[in-house]
């Protein structure tokens, strides 16, 4: 991209935002304006006043309602409650005055009060006062029948109400909304709600996640990394052994410490917009949200149907475990007055969970046939490779919540929330993997694979054994002051979370993998792609059996390996985020201009500062025996676990990680090398534990400012703005020199001269090294040759020469030549170093918001909003994120010849750009929603996004900005690189848009009398579209011979995913019986992740996820006014999840269309749950 092009981009992207910064400013002030015109009620300025205070409950359940409705009637005086319930009215004329409080799903409370001038009267409002009593020390006493009866139905309208009283657009959701959750995951809550689909199983590709569990969350079809996850509106941090991302997994977050769950669409200027699909945010426990003290506790027994069993059993460690596993959570809130209360809440929940999965692969062309005399193709594949996995696993979960509200002064509130998290898992992968050896002579059908006799036929067993362990602790201090119109806000606070793989302190190794070595592989009884049945053979004569006779792969003896190496893997990851802010809101009414209509300025500052960071060996970390040292694979045979991998294959033996290991620390088996030897594992270790070594700090400054108000006598509510953040970034990450063999000048240039114009090189060339006296001997032919090539060791002319040259230029040099950087340390070193510095801030686009509400009806509300929103780019994903991925950081100085090649570049830099800015999103929303008489909704929205700012590939020569920018960020001087170019990535002009339909409804059956109110069912619903992304625009730049060198940019847009999805559920609560069963559907979906394969005549073949269901049942008993009994199911139908091959014209058969299956049973919780 030339710069006039760039110039002309960045004028009218400044145009269009000018543009933006008016139309939000004339909006604003037509806003203001029009309440000139407004027809209220005035109340004279100089009539007396006072106020009115109270707080709102619902005695169904004991709690104080948030957001509810107060109004003063023949005014145009409201107000609504915070989130304890209370309200304050101001200005209210002396003398009677009623009020009118209104809740969804409540009747309205209508009151008389008497206001005094210049005094507060107290008035406080219960509805549904019959259903409960007074106790004889002043105390509420609730009626448990009742509380239970209802308890779906009040969750429902807390949530509806918390919706529909916010001006932007989000959806909300009450913990109690869908009744028992015993995993406590929040993405089994709010899967429910429209735009979220749930990802599950591994997260990032890292293994320790069981595929029954949710561990992220997407929304309106954006990843994982695009949605933020807050507690109480501020950050938590989240660590994934083994990357580097922004992706808050959920499987470490509790939702029992928190009563209930926001998904925010579209964010207000006060709140970070960096999620451009949306955010969830966890609001915990208030003791101030009740009447009365309350305890509640649940113990319970969590089991998969496919590991049922109330005894030990074998797996999936080196001992005998329970996979009936318990767990409980406890919760206790006090309110001690009404100015302290303290939330405290406690959870452990144990889980065995099993994963038995089945892959294949088909081979679609060969010149070969079989006995129908048939060629591979895509009409007659051909099953080349199987490999089946048992993955059984321990997960152990830890939480504790402390939540502490206090009052000191009526205008001042502090509130302070500790939290902290463990989380451990134990998973034990074994694989069989088989692969007969395919050719002439070989036969196949539907359902067999007789495979060639040979040496190249395989049959391998892998066993990896991992412990993930992961630790999050969090605080967080808010303080409020409020008084005479003015709002003051400050808070702080600080997460922590650590993630480890450990194998050696977990007294086992991570890998061992044998193999069969057979003479021939056959496959039987094929089904799905899965053999029921496979037959090996021995390769050669053996004391075992004879060769081209049956060999047993279920028993060990069979086996071998090479026995040299033991993996010990090592990740440790650490995400930290802190934050900083204070806000400053007034209240407007002082100015005349504005009247009786609420209006207030809302300015504000934060900082954010986020660190993730990794460390640790690696996962290719190895030791090697000891010279002498030996052992057996009997020697290593795991004594207890001799399952079945599955899919209907026979039990058999396995190898133990955990016996390796005891057998080392019993006779001193291996040792990790720590200086160069004949084999290349000191090398490997050290680019295992390089690799590992990542780090990236980014502190956020934003300053923002917001008005909002209410117009039209309170039925047009808006709040609107604009926020500004700036970002630095400082990172560490590995470092490849591609010319790490050359001799360089002191100021980091490849050294040159005339006799040597491609430079000098110091490694052992074609020349060898004398095993006894470690001298270089030159090749034998004669000097000057192609094959000479080593000057700097010659003992010529020509090598005097050049030393004396570099001596005289204070150059240093090596006297013996540089071995193979694969098996000498010495030169690893010098081609990949840790810890590269880079170091850069950017100033992004400002974000301008306006959100409207509209009341048109009593029950129908309509909302709308503009807003920009930012995607922030990965913190490693190649060189297309902040950090360069492995190996991908490379310096390469040319040599003349391959100047010449490079069009006069003297050489290259490849790395990821630290400075990339966010993607842009410019949105569009709107929702009308009917809101029924027994606090139910009916909602539909439509949204558009146009994202900008998408990162593409991009080469930049010296002398340019980017060039410049880059260079700096890695604290290099772009004056040392005059000629150079750098491939890296900046931000693409093209766009590409998204749009979607959301439909909601949250009803309860009360058409059918008063049974039909304790029946309410709920269904969400969204379409998505994704367009094409505009096609970029080539670009060129002038090299330094002056030639012109066009190139055509790729670009990374948004990721493909189901465009279909919903949630649907129907739920019965009586005064002893509750029964729940809610499920979620997708439509099938095409896999963006796999490389479509290229068939002969333009067809392609692709990869799905068909479409899913998932159903979850719950069914709960009261016993008493204070037990209950619950049952509940997660996914009962247990249906598997396939990947499967489709080509385009249809012509793979449907026996082969299956690549990948997955079972992983149903998992049940039976417990008791008591309330005090």
């Amino acid at each position: 991209m030339n710069s006039r092009r760039l110039a002309r981009g960045a004028t009218a992207a400044s145009r269009v935002r000018a543009l933006n910064v008016r139309k939000l400013a004339l909006l604003l002030a037509s806003l203001t304006v029009a309440v000139q015109f407004t027809p209220t009620t005035a109340i004279a300025q100089t009539a007396a006043t006072g106020s009115i205070q109270g707080r709102v409950l619902n005695a169904t359940n004991g709690m104080y309602l948030g957001n509810a409705r107060v109004a003063v009637e023949g005014t145009n005086l409201e107000t609504f409650t915070n989130q304890f319930g209370e309200y304050t009215l101001s200005n209210v004329p002396a003398g009677s005055a009623t009020i009118r409080v209104t809740y969804t799903g409540q009747t309205p409370q209508v009151s008389t009060v008497t206001v005094a001038a210049d005094a507060t009267a107290v008035q406080d409002i219960t509805f549904n006062a019959g259903d409960s009593t007074t106790g004889e020390d002043g105390t509420l006493v609730l009626n448990e029948f009742t509380v239970a009866a209802n308890r779906f139905r009040n969750a429902q309208e807390i949530a509806i109400n918390e919706q529909r009283s916010s001006v932007n657009i989000k959806n909300v959701i009450s913990t109690d909304q869908f009744g028992d959750i015993p995993s406590g995951n929040v993405g089994e809550l709010v899967k429910f709600l429209p735009g979220v689909q749930v990802d599950y199983g591994s997260a990032g590709g890292n293994s320790g996640y069981s595929d029954s569990d949710a561990s992220a969350i997407s929304v309106r079809g954006f990843g994982a990394e695009d949605t933020a996850i807050l507690i109480d509106g501020l950050p938590v941090s989240s660590s994934v052994p083994g990357s580097l991302t922004r992706t808050v997994t959920v499987d470490q977050l509790s939702i029992n410490n928190a009563s209930r769950v926001e998904l925010i669409k579209v964010a207000t200027p006060d709140m970070p917009n960096n999620s451009i699909g949306g955010q969830v945010n966890l609001i915990t426990k208030s003791a101030f949200e009740l009447a009365r003290p309350s305890y509640t506790g649940r113990a319970y027994f969590n089991v998969n149907s496919l590991t049922a069993s109330l005894s030990k059993t074998a797996g999936p460690t080196n001992k005998d475990t329970f996979k009936t596993q318990p767990g409980f959570e406890v919760s206790a809130s006090y309110p001690f007055s009404s100015t302290l209360g303290a939330t405290l809440s406690a959870s452990a929940a144990n889980e065995a969970t099993l994963t038995e999965r089945a892959q294949n692969s088909y081979t679609y062309t060969g010149s070969f046939t079989n006995a129908a005399g048939q060629a591979p193709s895509i009409s007659n594949p051909l099953l080349n490779r199987v490999q089946v996995t048992s993955s059984p696993r321990l997960i152990e979960k830890r939480s504790v919540n402390l939540h502490v509200d206090w009052k000191p002064t009526p205008s001042q509130v502090l509130r302070t929330n500790v939290q902290y998290g463990t989380y451990e898992s134990t998973e034990a992968q074994r694989r069989m993997d088989f692969r007969p050896l395919l050719g002439a002579g070989a036969d196949w059908s539907p359902t067999y694979v007789i495979g060639v006799a040979g040496t190249s036929g395989t049959t391998a067993m892998t066993v990896t054994t991992r412990d993930r362990t992961g630790e999050t602790k969090s605080g967080q201090v808010q303080y409020s002051f409020k008084k005479e119109g003015w709002n003051i806000g400050a808070a702080a606070s600080i997460s922590v979370s650590t993630g480890e793989y450990l194998d050696a302190q977990n007294g086992h190794y991570s890998e061992v993998a044998l193999n069969l070595n057979p003479g021939r592989v056959n496959l039987n009884s094929i089904t799905d792609g899965v053999p029921q049945n496979v037959t090996t053979y021995w390769r050669t004569n053996a004391s075992g059996g004879l060769a081209g006779t049956p060999k047993p792969y279920t028993s060990l003896n069979s086996w071998s390996f090479d026995g040299t190496t033991a993996k010990s893997g090592e990740a440790v990851n650490k995400s930290t985020r802190g934050l900083y802010k204070v806000d400053i809101e007034r209240d407007l009414s002082f100015i005349p201009l504005i009247g009786n209509n609420p209006l207030s300025l809302k300015v504000g500052a934060r900082r954010d500062e986020d660190k993730d960071e990794k460390s640790g060996r690696g996962s290719g970390y190895r030791e090697i025996l000891r010279p002498g040292a030996s052992y057996t694979v009997a020697n290593i045979l795991d004594p207890d676990y001799m399952e079945k991998p599955g899919f209907n294959l026979p039990g058999q033996q396995w190898v133990s990680t955990y016996r390796l290991f005891q057998l080392n620390q019993e006779q001193n088996l291996f040792y990790a090398p720590d200086f160069d030897e004949a084999t290349n594992t000191r090398v490997e270790n050290y680019r295992s534990w390089v690799n590992q070594q990542k780090s990236i700090t980014e502190t956020t400054d934003a300053w923002y400012g917001m008005l909002s108000g209410r117009f039209f006598d309170n039925r047009l509510s808006f709040v609107g703005g604009a926020r500004q953040e700036k970002k630095s970034r400082e990172g560490r990450g590995p470092f490849t020199n591609a010319k790490w063999d050359y001799i360089y000048r002191a100021d980091g240039t490849l050294y040159t001269d005339i006799d040597n114009p491609n430079g000098v090189q110091l490694t052992q060339g074609n020349g060898t090294i004398d095993p006894t006296t470690g001298a270089w001997i030159p090749p034998t032919t004669a000097p000057g040759s192609p094959n000479w090539n080593r000057p700097i060791f010659e003992n010529t002319a020509r090598g005097i020469a050049l030393r004396q040259a570099l001596t005289t230029a204070g150059i240093p040099f090596p006297i013996l030549p540089y071995g193979p950087p694969n098996n000498s340390l010495a030169s690893a070193q010098r081609q990949l170093s840790a810890n590269r510095r880079v170091d850069t801030s950017i100033k992004g686009d400002p974000s301008y918001s306006l959100s409207l509400a509209y009341k048109l009806t009593s029950k129908i509300d309509l909302k709308a909003s503009w807003s920009r929103s930012f995607g922030l780019p990965k913190l490693e994903d190649g060189n297309n994120g902040i950090l360069s991925g492995n190996n991908q950081f490379t310096e390469t100085p040319y040599t003349d010849t391959e100047q010449i090649a490079n069009s006069g570049f003297l050489g290259q830099l490849a790395v990821a750009n630290p400075g990339i800015k966010p993607q842009v999103s410019d949105n569009l929303e709107g929702n009308i929603a009917y809101y029924t008489d027994s606090g139910g909704i009916l909602s539909v929205s439509y949204y558009t996004k146009t994202v900008t700012n998408q990162i593409q590939n991009f080469t930049s020569p010296s002398g340019t900005s980017t060039f410049n920018a880059v260079l700096g960020a890695l604290g290099l001087d772009p004056s040392n690189y005059d000629n150079w170019r750098v491939v890296t990535t900046t931000n693409s002009q093209n766009d590409q848009k998204t749009s979607g339909w959301e439909f909601e409804v949250r009803q309860d059956f009360g058409f059918l009398g008063r049974f039909g109110r304790n029946i309410q069912t709920f269904v969400s619903y969204s379409m998505t579209k994704l367009a094409e992304p505009s096609t970029p625009a080539p670009y060129s730049i002038t090299a330094p011979d002056g030639s012109i060198v066009a190139l055509t940019p790729s670009v990374v847009t948004i990721d493909r995913r189901a465009t279909k999805f919903g949630g649907a559920g129907i739920q019965y609560s009586g005064d002893r019986f509750s029964a729940q069963i809610r499920g979620t559907w997708r439509e099938e979906d095409e896999d963006s992740g796999f490389s479509r394969v290229i068939l002969p005549n333009g067809n392609l073949l692709r990869r799905y996820a068909p479409e899913e269901t998932r159903i979850d049942v719950t069914l709960n008993y009261v016993l008493s006014p204070r037990y209950s009994l619950f049952l509940s199911g997660r996914d009962v139908f247990n249906a598997e999840r396939e990947q499967i091959l489709r080509d385009d014209q249809g012509l793979l058969p449907s026996y082969a269309e299956i690549a990948d299956i997955r079972r992983f049973g149903v998992v049940w919780s039976v417990g008791v749950t008591g309330k005090f």
